[in-house]
């Protein structure tokens, strides 16, 4: 009996369920004839023996796969396990391709069920005759229909084969609207599983994070901003109406979820990438929105730019900042910058105390020895020196340098007071300066640092020398003893090393003579 022919969106599973309906068999009896095996446990989305099921069918075994079940979409996320996951479904190997697809990490341990939509089922009863199962459903974590956003109702699957007649969706199951976030996300999801059905590219973690880049969340250095990624996402997933929280954030402070996922060397579950790719387009096209609103309602003058108008004018601080809400230390800020004559009542730093402030500051004084020269505060004085274009970023150049220099002499006046230190101790007594040094000079650290002393053994022992020093004890002792001693009794009083016993060979000279004198 052939396999009934697919529906539109049909997963394998169902077309299996139809069959063994059809062919009015016992479950174990269907198994055995159709997978050679009547203890076989049928995944519903990610179903192996494909290659024993096709034979009922004119279907090739990969084009079942690649249309009628997920393994698409895990092959595609997972490319290092891409061709594992292949054969494993296409031969009998479904636990190899369970493992493989990361079903079976720690936080994902979601119990085995089946979704269906109740408005694609009465559509599907109504045009076809019956209900069946889709593909597009069964992608974890998705909980919403793609076309009627309605919730996906769950049918747990209890038996160890997962099998039983005329497991079809029930048509009597009230549909419960969705949320428009949820809706999004599975229109989002079946986009990508037919894309991922329909080509081989495998996917890569540096797409993600070029669009990291294009949105802001990347700093300069090439950190993430690991904070505001996750405030958006975790926002995102409390708007998601999910079944499971194995694949969300667990809090707005689960950094570890984030870490993981963007490092790229822990074994992700697909979904992960399917709800950080959803927040990527969500946040490409929020962009986009806040690009447009700022282009059409751009004011004439920006903020800064009016500002200085106004100061120009002979405005005084708290007319400016009435006029445009910005704080006074703000406003005086641009008008050092800038050079605007403020009237300031008291009158204190002059045009000619801020040159003498600049002049100190570009010398590399610190800011709290300028200020007590001045008997102003370092607050003012920090204020003067970002007035001067490029002189914060000098100051920071000096005391790099005055650091660099303050460790190194640090370090070389250890090695010269210590001379046989060895490079641990170096690190212990100049703790602060070895890991600066390590981290910036890195290769002057380890050109100075005292070479590596190789271990010395310890000296072997002189028998011959040991011999004769024991024959002395022990006729000393034998001497003064008014008994006879064993050679047990006779090591211990030379001490209890085991010489007279464990190394009685090589001490040929002594036991002789202690043989000698038991034997009289």
């Amino acid at each position: 009996m052939q396999l009934p022919l697919p529906f539109p969106d049909e997963i394998i599973f169902s077309r299996i369920v139809r069959h063994f309906t059809l062919s009015g068999m016992t479950c174990e009896n269907y198994l055995s004839n159709v997978f050679g095996n009547h203890k076989v446990t049928i995944h519903p989305y990610l179903t192996a023996g494909l290659e024993q099921v096709c034979k009922f069918s004119h279907e090739l075994s990969i084009e079942v796969l690649n249309k009628q079940t997920l393994a698409p979409l895990f092959m595609h996320f997972l490319p290092s396990y891409g061709s594992i996951i292949s054969n494993a479904l296409i031969s009998s190997k479904a636990c190899e391709a369970i493992r493989a697809c990361q079903l079976t990490c720690v936080r994902e341990k979601e119990q085995i069920s089946i979704k269906f939509c109740p408005e694609c089922a009465r559509v599907n009863a109504q045009e076809f005759g019956l209900s069946y199962w889709h593909r597009s459903h069964q992608v974890p974590g998705i909980e919403s229909c793609s076309l009627h956003r309605v919730q996906l109702e769950h049918f747990s699957l209890e038996t160890r084969s997962r099998l039983s007649h005329c497991l079809l969706p029930p048509l009597n199951v009230k549909s419960r609207p969705s949320s428009q976030v949820s809706f999004d996300f599975a229109q989002y999801s079946y986009d990508v599983l037919n894309l991922t059905s329909c080509s081989s590219k495998s996917f890569s973690l540096n797409t993600f994070k070029a669009q990291l880049q294009k949105l802001g969340y990347i700093t300069n250095k090439g950190r993430y901003r690991r904070r505001l990624i996750l405030m958006s996402l975790y926002q995102l997933s409390q708007d998601l109406v999910h079944d499971t929280n194995f694949f969300y954030p667990r809090s707005s402070e689960d950094y570890r979820y984030i870490s993981y996922f963007l490092s790229g060397k822990v074994s992700q579950h697909p979904i992960k990438f399917l709800l950080f790719g959803f927040w990527l387009a969500k946040q490409a096209v929020e962009k986009v929105r806040s690009n447009i609103v700022l282009t059409e309602a751009k004011p004439a003058m920006s903020m800064e730019n009016q500002c200085i108008s106004l100061l120009k004018q002979g405005e005084s601080m708290a007319s400016v900042s009435r006029v445009t809400g910005k704080s006074r230390c703000y406003i005086k800020t641009l008008a050092l910058r800038f050079n605007i004559p403020i009237n300031l009542k008291p009158k204190y730093i002059t045009i000619k105390m801020k040159q003498r402030i600049l002049l100190l500051a570009k010398k590399g004084f610190h800011r709290k020895a300028i200020a007590s020269l001045f008997q102003i505060s370092s607050g003012s004085v920090e204020q003067v020196i970002s007035s001067e274009p490029s002189l914060v970023k000098k100051r920071k150049q000096f005391k790099y340098e005055s650091k660099r220099r303050k460790y190194k002499a640090m370090i070389l006046r250890f090695i010269k007071l210590e001379p046989l230190a060895i490079k641990q101790e170096v690190k212990v007594n100049c703790y602060a300066a070895f890991h600066w040094l390590n981290v910036n000079e890195n290769e002057w650290l380890h050109l100075t640092l005292p070479a590596p002393t190789k271990p010395q053994a310890l000296a072997r022992v002189n028998w011959s020398k040991r011999d004769r020093e024991l024959l002395t004890k022990v006729k000393a002792i034998l001497v003064r003893s008014e008994v006879t001693l064993s050679r047990t009794k006779l090591d211990k009083a030379i001490g209890g090393h085991g010489w007279l016993t464990r190394y009685a060979n090589r001490l040929p000279e002594t036991i002789k003579y202690i043989e000698e004198q038991l034997n009289v």
